[in-house]
């Protein structure tokens, strides 16, 4: 009789257990909904060549398709780490030793957040969000408090904030970068006469810069939706326009003017912003 009760406990026991070990899915993620589940730990599976611009390009991914994107036939790719180990960890603990700042609340169900992730291991701070989000391809002027909210934890006189293009990219879930600024670029731009505040124009001092300039320090609005314009309307002055080859970011320069610019060359825009 001790025996049947145990096996009916255990029997009773298990499908919690094994709910609870289960590993949490892209919607548990998106609806922050993982107290229940598991978070990846460090992933570092997966490689596909895949082509961009044509097959001009053709860089290596740490994931198994290239439609973009960390649905959950990638939880185990090096390239949605972001997702199913940083992300993850940060919306199960919110307020730990490394907290993880938002531009919202982080509620079980509730709308969309972005989030500060601090020691991301990426070298630099990232902002990522809660809706499975690639990248720069699919934002648009909805986007736009992902810009906002990195500004605001950035420090605009010695930091910039940049989003790789999706050449450049080696994660396939949307994440801004914030880190120290590139002098050269931001002496350059000091040199620069502003042609436009609300639109993206080509600088003089760099014909793969695309910016739009305000002579003060200021938190830049409605640069989401600049952006995808920008992309969906590549100016002639491209010689090989190619959307995958897009990235942007936010700079101040060395007399605090901010430029926000979008950047066409094949290496991304890392190097102009950092």
């Amino acid at each position: 009789m001790q025996i049947k009760a145990a096996f009916l406990l255990l029997l009773s026991a298990s499908p919690i257990d094994r709910v609870a070990a289960a590993g949490c899915t892209t919607k548990q993620i998106s609806s922050m909904d993982v107290g229940s589940c598991t978070c990846a730990g460090q992933l570092t599976g997966c490689t596909t060549n895949c082509a961009v611009c044509s097959g001009a390009f053709t860089p290596t991914k740490k994931v198994k398709s290239c439609s973009g994107g960390c649905t959950d036939s990638e939880h185990d790719c090096q390239a949605c780490g972001i997702w199913f180990h940083t992300l993850c960890n940060c919306l199960q603990h919110p307020t730990g030793s490394t907290p993880c700042p938002n531009s919202g609340s982080i509620t079980k169900g509730g709308p969309p957040v972005w989030v500060l992730l601090k020691n991301s291991g990426q070298g630099h701070d990232l902002v990522t969000t809660t809706e499975l989000l690639p990248g720069i391809e699919k934002m648009g002027p909805g986007h736009d408090q992902g810009w906002q909210f990195a500004q605001k934890e950035s420090t605009p006189k010695s930091q910039a904030v940049f989003l790789n293009s999706v050449r450049a990219r080696d994660m396939e879930q949307v994440h801004i970068h914030l880190c120290n600024s590139n002098q050269a670029t931001a002496k350059m731009l000091s040199q620069e006469k502003i042609k436009s505040s609300t639109q993206l124009k080509q600088l003089d001092g760099d014909k793969n810069l695309y910016c739009l300039g305000v002579d003060h320090a200021v938190r830049i609005t409605g640069f989401a939706g600049i952006i995808a314009n920008f992309m969906a309307n590549l100016p002639s002055t491209i010689s090989k326009p190619c959307k995958e080859l897009v990235g942007a970011g936010i700079i101040q320069d060395t007399t605090g003017r901010t430029w926000a610019c979008a950047s066409t060359n094949s290496g991304g825009p890392q190097d102009k912003f950092c």
